[in-house]
């Protein structure tokens, strides 16, 4: 009997010396829940409610944070240019492996920005400036307030994309975001979000072409083209390169829309039209099996910033 309860008895202390050890193997400690900015200083938020895994968090290259899934944390800093590396990090063996970082630079001035983490099939894909928002000292009284952002990461407060200094936008409704509509509109939408979220804000968008099997999907294949170009657009993210200008090369060039372009094809094109982000894709498959894909490449390096593959 003596015996059965001390087992019990050392289950129950591993369990709390492992509890107890776990927090401290976080790559960072944590952060002051309650802590607000004074004077000079500003609020960086790390969002990763929506978030599967543990994030470590960089600032200017020293480590500040590790934040655990479904939850946020707050970091004080001076007022000023940063940059922010993001990376997912898993624990094995008792050792954490850090994937690939992902960097979101921004200046603060007695602001609150809040940055989103996006995560997709398990692997961080991005980070987000999701809200600015202006603090008077000790970070009591907001002073500004945000603009609604229709692509923005869901938050518990409203969003905008942050604009260079201008005349302040109008408040915009968000569109409906169609998840699972079975249409070729459901799936442009569907792959545009996956675009919105991969590619970095105030890039130069070129949509090349969309190619087809058949002919009867050539006027499909123009409506993606349409379509991916106006929500591109919506989000006051990106520029999009006239389709005028892209006739004229494509008349250059001699090549139609409907066909294969391969990605060096692509790249030079994109060169030629002076965007930094250039936009492939197909359709195939017929009848209720038909598929849309497309694919975001970079003129300068050719590396693929983001890809989307949606039935309809």
């Amino acid at each position: 009997m003596n015996r059965k309860k001390g087992k019990i008895v050392g289950l129950l202390w591993g369990l709390v010396l492992t509890a107890a050890l776990y927090p401290q193997s976080r790559l960072a400690p944590p952060n002051a829940p309650n802590a607000v900015a004074h004077q000079g200083e500003s609020e960086i938020v790390i969002n990763a409610t929506n978030v599967e895994k543990d994030v470590a968090v960089w600032l200017n290259d020293r480590i500040v944070a590790h934040v655990f899934p479904k939850t946020t944390e707050k970091i004080i800093v001076p007022d000023g240019r940063h940059v922010v590396h993001l990376a997912e990090t898993t624990a094995r063996g008792g050792v954490w492996n850090i994937g690939d970082k992902k960097q979101v630079v921004l200046d603060s001035s007695s602001n609150r920005i809040t940055i989103g983490i996006l995560m997709r099939y398990g692997r961080l894909i991005n980070g987000q400036i999701q809200q600015t928002i202006g603090i008077s000292p000790q970070g009591r009284n907001p002073t500004q307030s945000s603009l609604a952002d229709a692509r923005a990461l869901p938050v518990p407060e409203p969003t905008r994309t942050p604009e260079p200094a201008r005349n302040p936008e109008p408040v915009r409704t968000p569109r409906p975001q169609v998840n699972n509509d079975t249409t070729i509109e459901g799936a442009v939408n569907r792959a545009a979000e996956e675009l919105i979220f991969s590619l970095p804000v105030g890039s130069t968008i070129a949509i090349i072409n969309i190619a087809t099997t058949t002919r009867d999907a050539r006027d499909m294949a123009e409506f993606v083209i349409d379509e991916l170009a106006y929500l591109l657009v919506d989000t006051r993210k990106f520029k999009i390169v006239d389709r005028k200008s892209l006739d004229a090369i494509r008349a250059e060039q001699d090549f139609q829309f409907s066909g294969e372009v391969d990605d060096n094809s692509a790249v030079s094109i994109g060169k030629m039209l002076g965007a930094s982000i250039v936009i492939t894709g197909s359709i195939s498959g017929s009848g209720s099996t038909r598929r849309l894909r497309v694919k975001a490449l970079d003129v300068m390096t050719a590396e693929i910033m983001g890809m989307a593959s949606e039935r309809f």
